[in-house]
């Protein structure tokens, strides 16, 4: 039985941007990883080492990959989440919970929090 689930041929692309993130370790070398893929991650006596080692091996890896965009078909006539999307958006009373719950979130007050807890 074959499954059609009209994924259409991914277009390769010219340049993918990624944030590569280097870290001064305690034992005085580098680490080296890229923020959108967590799971690269090399460790280097010095950061150009670091570096090049992450990019060497982030380019092997992405020779052996295909990135598939893929376009979820969703039923129109069934009730989802998107439904209820911005339900509150006039509602007064909503908006005054918000700003109390956002005030509360960003308060020095410390008054509620049993510091021998953290002891």
């Amino acid at each position: 039985m074959v499954i059609n689930l009209n994924v259409p041929q991914s277009q390769p692309s010219a340049n993918l941007k990624v944030t590569l993130l280097v870290e001064t370790l305690k034992n005085g070398q580098f680490a080296a990883s890229i923020f959108e893929f967590p799971n690269f991650r090399v460790e280097a006596q010095t950061r150009e080492e670091a570096i090049a080692q992450l990019q060497a091996t982030f380019l092997e890896r992405l020779s052996h990959i295909e990135a598939i965009s893929w376009n979820v078909p969703l039923d129109a006539s069934a009730p989802t989440w998107m439904l209820f999307a911005g339900v509150f958006q006039d509602d007064p009373d909503f908006q005054e919970i918000i700003d109390e719950i956002r005030a509360e979130r960003t308060s020095d007050d410390d008054t509620e929090v049993d510091s021998s807890y953290y002891l």
